[in-house]
């Protein structure tokens, strides 16, 4: 039976009452009390908060046990708000309840261990005396959320409207410090301070997020993860999908007082996809104006753990813009982990131009600045049209073992322009020398560099006059970057694709129309395991680092002469195990490629997965020698969607005494 109660004429019958989890219907009029309707509700509830009304205070959602939803939502009828998949805007602001918060924090929090709580048709104001809060908090941080029990987690925020106060702004959207989290279809406006602001801020919540089709206004950062080092140990944000949002920043904020400095940061996380997003308007202010970072910072110096690595820049359009990327290796203050592993493809860039600059404050115009020594850095069949000097600058940086190049370094099939120096390497030179220095072993092939010198370059690439290459799109006047159908670049890519954006898949994305999708594939190094030491991340029988190289606990980690150079793990023992968490984005059935080397017969390992065996008992074979590299695979290995928790777990020593060395595993 459905019931329905007032919280204005028999809220304390609603508390006395005793009854059992259901699906009940809780009425909050103008003047009820909101917070004794959040205390009533059990899983399966809906709270109905009047439509056009303000509840004032800082509301507290705890923990209550169970699976189903508890929905706080407003009394308008479905009919008349935006459906399922559509953004909320501004214009619905009279059809929704009113959260505003006090002057002593957010207007809305969770306790430690909320969980399943969907917010829904809601506005989220501040007062303006508290401009300097969060609005929102999922997840806490600080000493009341270091363990990962004390985590929220399954939080919905659905069809929402978060805004800071006009003149006076507000510091933060949504605190995201939770797990298993979605922000979705709603809209984020007027998030900015003197100090820095953003509209989804995580740097304590271990994931996996969801953000999608929101629109988000931020002026230190629209999006930041990290930024203060997490209360809970070893934490990483990890299984981040930032899909269909619309990023940007009014122009109008260029002559204010705000501190403003990119667009979407990653400095603490994982596994993360970035697709179908517009993001637009950065300039030089508080920082260069790059719009997308990834760079490593243990923030407090508290953890060392810190990494930015798997992470998937595709189907993008960024525009008006004082740079494109900054991509660092390694913090260059304090101890963190190697960048990894980022792919950038199929991405729009115009508007990238000094123009973005402010008096004395130039911008540098570049699609990207890459140093510190990154690893496996893909940028591929991206359209670029910028006007800085240089097009990708590669400088040296601060690295822990002084080894700045980027192995596993490809750049194939971009339309890209050479300026004055195109791809440059700091202190080395333009094209080939400073390649040659920074990426060795890189992959440079079916570019097309707009007015660059064939005789810098790699061969395999084509150098189109500048008249020429800005002749083969359609009006770039117009932001039109198709090419013209007379274009060299049509079908000449690696992949016989058009050279540049595949403009049938990013419609695809940007408009959430269902594309033909490859078998997702991770490739993971095998020195990346997790975090979290002795018996959580990895389990090793002997003390100490034998190779000395990369981390500094008992894993023994040396240098790989295979292709790509890195690491791999050696001295690998029978009964001990690494663990690797990722995040898929379909379930199915892969094959499981690795790469080992043995120097005679070697022994035996399976693999895990969520503790589950599935691989049975693998054999590395006698490849020749240590550093003989060869890849064996595994077929037919089913996984589920989500987060996936990889063990490898070495069973049996071979005739050499050990299992083997082991330098990456793909999933394909």
């Amino acid at each position: 039976m459905r019931r329905t109660s007032s919280v204005v004429l028999c809220l304390a019958a609603a508390l006395l009452a005793p009854r059992a989890s259901g699906a009940a219907t809780i009425t909050v009029n103008g003047g009820g009390d909101l917070q004794a309707a959040i205390r009533a509700a059990v899983p399966g509830d809906t709270i109905v908060l009047q439509a056009g009304t303000t509840f004032t205070g800082n509301y507290e959602l705890p923990a209550k046990g169970g699976t189903s939803y508890i929905t706080i939502r407003s009394s308008t009828p479905d009919a008349s708000l935006p459906p399922a998949g559509t953004r909320m805007t501004p214009n619905y602001a009279p059809l929704l309840a009113r959260i505003r918060s006090d002057a002593n924090g957010p207007a809305m929090r969770t306790t430690a261990g909320a969980s399943y709580w969907r917010l829904l048709f809601l506005e989220f104001a501040p007062r303006v005396s508290n401009g300097a809060a969060n609005l929102v908090e999922l997840g806490a941080a600080g000493t009341s959320q270091n363990t990962m029990a004390a985590v929220p987690h399954h939080l919905v925020m659905d069809r929402c409207y978060l805004h800071g106060d006009p003149t006076y702004g507000q510091r933060r959207g949504v605190a995201l410090n939770s797990g298993d989290t979605d922000v979705i279809n709603s809209y984020f406006a007027d998030f900015k301070s003197a100090n820095e602001a953003q509209a989804i801020g995580s740097w304590n919540g271990p994931g996996p997020f969801l953000i999608e089709n929101n629109y988000l206004e931020g002026a230190g950062e629209n999006i930041m993860f990290g930024g203060a080092d997490p209360s809970i140990p070893n934490l990483v944000a990890t299984g981040i999908t930032i899909r269909r949002n619309y990023i940007t920043k009014p122009t109008s904020w260029i002559m204010q007082s705000w501190t403003v400095k990119n667009l979407v940061e990653f400095k603490n996380a994982q596994n993360v996809v970035v697709e179908g997003n517009v993001i637009e308007n950065s300039w030089v202010a508080a920082q260069q104006g790059y719009a997308v970072l990834f760079t490593p910072r243990n923030q407090d110096g508290t953890a060392p753990w810190t990494i930015v690595r798997n992470v998937v820049f595709r189907n993008n359009i960024v525009r008006h813009v004082a740079g494109g990327f900054s991509i660092s290796g390694y913090d260059d203050g304090r101890p963190s982990q190697q960048t990894s592993d980022i792919t950038i493809s199929n991405n729009l860039f115009y508007d990238v131009s000094t123009a973005w600059s402010i008096p004395n404050g130039a911008a540098a115009a570049r699609f990207a600045i890459i140093g510190g020594g990154p690893r496996n850095v893909t940028i591929d069949h991206n359209t670029v049209d910028n006007n800085g000097s240089a097009t990708i600058l590669i400088y040296g940086g601060y690295t822990p073992t002084s080894t700045v190049q980027i192995y596993g370094f490809q750049l194939t099939n971009n339309l890209l322009r050479d300026n004055a120096y195109g791809v440059f390497g700091d202190a080395v030179g333009e094209g080939s020398a400073g390649l040659r220095f920074y990426t060795p072993n890189a992959i440079v092939a079916r570019n097309a560099f707009g007015g660059a010198a064939a005789t810098q370059y790699p061969t395999g690439n084509d150098f189109p006059t500048m008249a020429q290459w800005q002749a083969d799109f359609v009006n770039i006047g117009a932001a039109n970057y198709h090419l013209v159908a007379t274009s060299l670049s049509k079908n000449a890519s690696t992949d016989a694709k058009d050279i540049g954006v595949d403009f049938t898949a990013l419609d695809a994305a940007l408009n959430a129309t269902p594309a033909p999708t490859p078998a997702p594939t991770f490739t993971v190094q095998f020195e990346n395991y997790d975090t979290g030491g002795e018996g959580v991340g990895y389990h090793d029988t002997t003390p100490g680092n034998k190779g000395g190289l990369y981390r500094s606990d008992n894993v023994d980690i040396a240098a790989a002469n295979d292709t790509g150079g890195g690491y791999y793990l050696g001295w690998v023992r029978a009964g001990e195990w690494v663990n690797y968490t990722i995040s898929a984005a379909t379930a199915g059935t892969f094959t499981i490629d690795l790469r080992v080397a043995s120097n005679g017969a070697g022994g035996t390992f399976h693999i895990e997965v969520n503790g589950v065996d599935k691989t049975g008992p693998l054999t590395i074979p006698n490849t020749g020698g240590w550093q003989a590299w060869t890849t064996i695979s595994k077929r037919g290995v089913a996984l589920g969607a989500g987060k996936q928790v990889i063990r490898v777990v070495m069973d049996t020593n071979g005739a050499t005494g050990g299992v083997g060395n082991f330098n990456w595993f793909a999933i394909r």
